[in-house]
């Protein structure tokens, strides 16, 4: 016991120790190492972390090129080959951390210090840059996982001195450099790599997936499956000057004149195109979103080039003959099938895109290789199908307008499932882009319609292997959705009918107590000549009409039958025009209380008169802030189903008045 105690003793006098240089490398005090270590230089190799890091490793991963310039400079010149390869418990030398900065200089200083006898001494270089983790990885290949260009044109270029460059193209689980530039969302490294090797393009991962597989699935890379930020930011966003995406002028420069002005020989002052908005956060960011998004697409191009997945289809189980009944035993067989749950992703690049929602890379693929719209997956679908089931409505307004689609809407999968099937499905339905459950309803139900719309009239009727139709099919699927959207709308219709009457009594009460009294001789009010006597009951009997009106249209909205074909346009309508005489109703009566404010209190000052205002409006900001979203929806579903009514009625052609889904 006195022993183990002792080690512990120890242990914890060691870990003290190591604290003070441990503190002074993260804050990069370079005197205070040199204090701690000029006397002890062989402290310089003992780990100080539970991640056995040496004070190199702490100084490398946090970029301290002064501090490793001091350490390095007291380490024995016969201890630095030494220094070169000691490892972690992760397995990661000292440039390997370096290399995951964007300090070009610290990597630069590490080389040209560990190269001990010669510079240029191949077989010492190459043992360096090419020293490999636990995973398998080099410098380079961390540097185009975590850093950014700069540092990984500086890598390759070292090792090309060596000329084994080939070697640094995989990890130990088949992960490719081009694939993990990727994923880390370095798009710009990635097509420094693919111009400087195209056949990394053709690298397949463990799971047999190219680098197009992967940002094929990659929704967040691009504009059209990445989600709406607000008016503001997309205004800001269509505005802003992403930056073409093209390989650094100053990848071929020299390290020590990448920052130089080349015609006075002095830093650099002048201001990039970059730099003008620089240290606003909201704007920097957008405008580093715009810049991904062109890299992303510039590099989909690339890759497309080299993609031949769809050359192989699947043959479908099902041919397109319309089924309108099946024998029973086709059922039990059906049912009883295994393997039939089709997975969560398809196999090709462009299935993947089209389940994704990145309309960038099905066109281009398209493009490309318009051949490729007829692929058949393993499930015996088409890429319509993936489209519609996924719920994403630009590609398949991308589809619908292709030649091919006359026959892609015929297809039939292997489960005996029609394009119109899939749309009546909620497999993979995550909850749609409306904000309220009625909403979210008219918008599946708007969805069938539309994918109704472009089907052949004979196949509405097919039946699948588990002998539903696709109307039965939606009307199983959505009870739930029914359910909610039906609880929605008698609880708001009753909370909204509630307000309304409570501000028709309030405006009612105000009709006939006058502001100001009533005359004793005849009766008549004693502010009448006031010209804002007039005002105020202009806006009073407003206020009291248009509550009694938005009161009769919600009680209609509670006694309807609230099935599903009452949310396609009726209810949404109703509720539109409810909100908009709730809304109306408020504003009336909050007019009418400044009226009577101004009636009584004669204010003299016109700042005086403009705060009275400014508070009778705050009530009426306050609710427009909170409830103008959800009226704004309301509004432009009822507006949309106004204007489809008149496309679809009207002789000629009217297609100019639709509107297109969010």
């Amino acid at each position: 016991m006195a022993k183990e105690i002792m080690i512990s003793t120890s242990n914890m006098a060691f870990f003290d120790q190591m604290s003070d240089p441990y503190a002074k490398v993260l804050e990069n005090d370079a005197q205070g190492l040199q204090r701690v270590y000029e006397n002890n230089p062989d402290a310089l190799f003992h780990r100080i972390n539970a991640c056995r890091d040496t004070i190199f490793h702490i100084a490398a991963y946090n970029g301290c090129l002064v501090s490793l310039q001091v350490l390095l400079k007291m380490v024995p010149q016969s201890r630095k080959r030494e220094l070169m390869k000691i490892k972690n418990s992760f397995g990661n030398t000292i440039l390997h951390e370096v290399a995951t900065t964007t300090n070009v200089r610290a990597a630069d200083l590490l080389i040209r210090e560990l190269l001990v006898f010669h510079e240029n001494d191949i077989r010492q270089r190459e043992e360096i840059l090419a020293a490999r983790n636990k995973l398998g990885e080099t410098p380079l290949f961390r540097a185009a996982e975590y850093s950014n260009k700069t540092m990984v044109v500086y890598l390759t270029r070292e090792i090309e001195r060596a000329g084994n460059l080939l070697s640094h193209y995989k990890r130990n689980d088949g992960t490719s450099i081009l694939h993990i530039a990727v994923i880390g969302q370095n798009f710009e490294t990635a097509i420094w790599f693919l111009k400087k090797d195209p056949q990394l393009a053709t690298y397949r991962d463990k799971n047999g997936k190219t680098s197009l597989h992967v940002l094929a699935g990659m929704s967040s890379a691009f504009k059209s499956s990445s989600p709406s930020q607000g008016i503001l930011k997309d205004s800001f966003y269509n505005c802003l000057h992403g930056g073409e995406c093209h390989e650094d002028e100053t990848d071929e420069l020299p390290l020590n004149l990448q920052s130089i002005d080349l015609e006075q020989g002095r830093p650099s002052k002048g201001l990039k195109d970059s730099e003008l908005c620089k240290g606003w956060k909201m704007i920097d960011g957008i405008r580093a979103q715009k810049r991904m998004h062109e890299s992303a697409v510039k590099l989909a191009k690339m890759l497309v080039r080299t993609d031949s997945s769809w050359f192989d289809p699947h043959e479908p189980e099902e041919d397109d003959t319309v089924c309108l009944e099946r024998r029973e035993e086709e059922n039990v067989k059906s049912s009883a099938a295994p393997g039939m749950e089709y997975p969560p992703e398809p196999d090709t690049p462009l299935f993947i895109a089209a389940r994704a929602g990145i309309v960038e890379v099905v066109t281009e693929i398209l493009t490309v290789y318009p051949q490729a719209i007829d692929h058949i997956n393993r499930n015996g679908q088409n890429v319509l199908h993936v489209a519609i089931m996924h719920r994403q409505y630009k590609v398949y307004d991308l589809l619908k307008n292709k030649v091919e689609a006359k026959r892609l809407v015929r297809g039939i999968d292997n489960r005996g499932c029609t394009i119109l099937h899939r749309a009546a499905d909620t497999k993979f339905y995550h909850g749609g882009t409306k904000p309220t459950p009625a909403l979210k309803l008219q918008q599946e139900l708007i969805w069938f319609e539309q994918v109704k719309a472009q089907m052949p009239s004979h196949f509405i009727m097919h039946i699948n292997q588990k002998n539903n139709s696709a109307d039965q099919l939606f009307k199983d699927k959505h009870r739930e959705q029914l359910k909610a959207a039906q609880d929605w709308v008698k609880n708001t219709s009753q909370s909204c009918s509630t307000v309304a009457i409570l501000v028709a009594t309030v405006v009612f009460t105000a009709a006939y107590t006058a502001p100001g009294g009533f005359l004793q001789t005849d009766g008549s009010p004693i502010l009448l000549d006031k010209p804002l006597y007039s005002f105020f009951t202009v806006m009073d009997v407003a206020g009291l009409a248009s509550s009694l009106t938005s009161v009769v249209i919600f009680l209609s909205i509670l006694t309807s039958s609230l099935e599903f074909e009452d949310f396609h346009h009726r209810l949404p309508r109703n509720l539109s025009l409810g909100f908009t005489f709730l809304f109306f109703s408020v504003t009336s009566t909050m007019l009418t209380f400044t009226a009577t404010i101004l009636l009584l209190v004669h204010l003299d000052k016109k700042w005086t008169t403009s705060l009275t205002y400014a508070a009778a409006f705050l009530p009426i900001g306050v609710f427009a802030l909170f409830q103008f979203p959800l009226y704004y929806q309301y509004f432009r579903a009822a507006v949309k189903s106004v204007l489809d009514f008149l496309r679809r009625n009207l002789p000629g052609n009217w297609d100019f008045l639709e509107i297109k889904d969010d």
